[in-house]
């Protein structure tokens, strides 16, 4: 084959992982240039011969399969529409899951369940078996873990916590209701693609003969279940994995940095490439945190560099948070004073209680702030509400997403009528089927029958709409605004509300069927908004959250033991060695100005100085 030049500049490591064909491991530290170098990977496979339609490249979030589309359609030449495979894991399977679901038993369209809407039928299973509630969100945490290891009996089979709660029966209890409202949710459409693909081999063939070249971004993340797709779907041998053990941060959620560790013993004729040089961090930044990870014994081995110098780390013991918390302030003051913009610093910090004490002292001392990874656009309430009219249009038998909206904005309707209603049904029937039987046979108040036949009839309506169209027709015959500035709290939140619809109606234009679109929006859940006081300002945020950003300036707060190791990580050593990869991804986020601190009171409690502060020697800060 002949190799042609892809047009980025790239370094020699760079350069010779691009050029592989093979199953390769691309261990990338933090700052390499990872993304830079994926982006290559694609363009030079394009441009010796390999079809961009028949590339399956895997990203971690819809931002980034985004902005990889954009580099490439820059890079390339070639329209957007020619990448149809550069998406997240969720995103890929669904597409493979709406061709073949019918083997499975389900018909199109095919609904994606949200998070509210899984919680509600759980609530309802707690509700009928008569569990305490408090058991809500574990009974969850360990249904989508269950999905994720990829093999729901045996993570049934070891879990000894919940001992009085029958979770294997709960789990079968909220299949079937899925099942019956021919419903997936966000887990499922990774377990039911692996099953098709795993127990259809004719499936199989297909897509492996569709894809000439796997590649996947962030593969440290990677779980079980995603770990099985992958080898699912490789054919030939052709697999490109990028990623950073020593950046590997989200076992809790299932991830699983083993495969990443033992890649060569699981793919044959796989060869290593590392990325160890820092672009974006000094020299110093980079050595204290090779220090750091050192003390990690499960690695896979690099030598990071940097060739910027002139880094400065500051280690700093306080009395209490509020007194870090004023420190810190202060110091950003004196940053700004000396060029550096806001937007440029962030706070970074294990657990969110920790952002208490900085808005204040931030509000005190008159600097704006944004919280990074707070709650996603779609689980707002304004946005929320309206997605579950346009979802009961669609999916008739969702009675999760009609039973909201039947009292939004109010329309005299109490438990009641909604008994009532339910009366009417029989067999399958859905809720939406039966109050159309109740608006029939004139069995409600006269008042109660006016607002639910308004109700359906602009169901109805929207249905067929265009999705822009549809939200603006939902605004304005249920009055939906009027209740919003009623709810609102003060009228800057009802602004802020009004501006979030205004961007809903502005992305839904970008679709032109109402299904397209709200199965677009329900695989974004992985992608998190900003929000704070202010667009511009100083980031505060979670450790997890500030993963794949940098900062001129980063206060890496609170490490104090406890906090940071995690009190719940002390119960093994795997769970104390990721722990150290958050510091260390903290710490690499800053390119020239680090600032570590601890708080020997936080909240009226004592603990000492993280021994992660203990493990960096005394010469390498101030």
């Amino acid at each position: 084959m002949t190799h042609r030049n892809t047009g980025i500049d790239l370094s020699p490591e760079q350069k010779a992982a691009v050029e592989y064909i093979g199953p390769a491991l691309v261990v990338a530290g933090a700052g390499s240039g990872k993304t830079r170098t994926l982006t290559a990977k694609i363009a030079f496979l394009i441009d010796n011969g390999y079809s961009p339609e028949n590339i399956l490249a895997i990203t971690f979030t819809n931002k980034a399969a985004g902005e990889m589309k954009s580099r490439l359609v820059d890079l390339t030449g070639l329209s957007i529409d020619r990448f149809p495979w550069v998406r997240t894991y969720h995103s890929a399977c669904f597409m493979i899951l709406k061709q073949h679901g019918h083997i499975l038993g389900y018909q199109l369209p095919l609904q994606i369940y949200s998070d509210y809407q899984q919680q509600k039928i759980v609530k309802e299973i707690l509700v009928k078996y008569n569990i305490d509630k408090k058991y809500l969100y574990p009974i969850r945490s360990h249904l989508s873990n269950a999905k994720n290891s990829g093999d729901p009996a045996s993570y049934f089979d070891a879990q000894r916590r919940m001992a009085y709660v029958n979770l294997p029966e709960i789990y079968d209890l909220y299949e079937k209701e899925l099942f019956s409202k021919n419903a997936v949710d966000f887990d499922n459409i990774l377990l039911m693609t692996r099953n098709l693909l795993r127990d259809h081999p004719e499936v199989q063939r297909q897509y492996q003969s569709m894809f000439s070249y796997l590649l996947v971004d962030e593969y440290q993340d990677s779980n079980n279940l995603q770990e099985d797709l992958t080898r699912l779907l490789i054919g030939n041998g052709n697999l490109f994995c990028v990623g950073d053990d020593w950046q590997a941060i989200y076992g809790f959620r299932g991830s699983n940095v083993e495969h990443f560790i033992q890649f060569e013993k699981n793919y044959e004729g796989a060869k290593i490439f590392r990325l160890e040089q820092n672009y974006r961090s000094a020299e110093e930044i980079v050595q204290a945190a090779n220090e750091l990870i050192r003390f990690n014994k499960n690695r896979v081995d690099k030598e990071c560099f940097s060739q910027k110098n002139g880094g400065l780390i500051e280690v700093h013991d306080f009395y209490s948070d509020d007194e870090e918390a004023g420190w810190v302030a202060r110091k950003i003051e004196l940053l700004n004073s000396a060029g550096i913009k806001y937007d440029d610093m962030a706070v970074l910090y294990r657990t969110k209680f920790c952002s208490l004490s900085f808005e204040k002292a931030f509000r005190s001392a008159g600097l704006s702030y944004k919280m990074l990874g707070a709650k996603g656009f779609f689980e707002r309430k304004e946005i929320m509400d309206i997605t579950c009219y346009l979802t009961a249009a669609v999916f008739e038998r969702d009675d999760v997403s009609f039973e909201r909206i039947l009292n939004i904005p109010k329309r005299g309707i109490g438990p009641g009528t909604l008994k009532k209603i339910n009366q009417m049904r029989s067999g399958e029937m859905s809720l939406q089927d039966a109050l159309r039987k109740a608006l029939e046979e004139k069995v409600l108040p006269d008042k109660v029958y006016k607002g639910l036949k308004r109700l359906m009839d602009l169901m109805d309506d929207i249905r067929t709409m265009l999705p822009d169209a549809a939200i603006r027709e939902v605004l304005e015959r249920s009055s939906y605004l009027d209740y919003l500035q009623k709810y609102s709290k003060t009228s800057s939140d009802y602004t802020a509300r009004e501006e979030n619809l205004d961007q809903l109606i502005y992305s839904a234009s970008q679709y032109s069927t109402l299904l397209e679109y709200l199965e677009d929006a329900s695989l974004v859940k992985e992608d998190k908004t900003e929000d704070g006081d202010s667009e511009n300002g100083v980031s505060l945020s979670t450790m997890h959250a500030s993963k794949g950003l940098e900062f001129y300036a980063v206060f890496v707060v609170g490490c104090e033991e406890n906090l940071l190791p995690h009190w719940k990580s002390k119960e093994s050593e795997s769970e104390i060695q990721e722990e150290r990869r958050l510091m260390y991804v903290a710490m690499t986020r800053a390119e020239h100005y680090l600032y570590i601190s601890s708080a020997g009171y936080r909240k009226g409690q004592y603990n000492p100085s993280s021994r992660f502060i203990a493990e960096l020697s005394k010469s390498s800060y101030v």
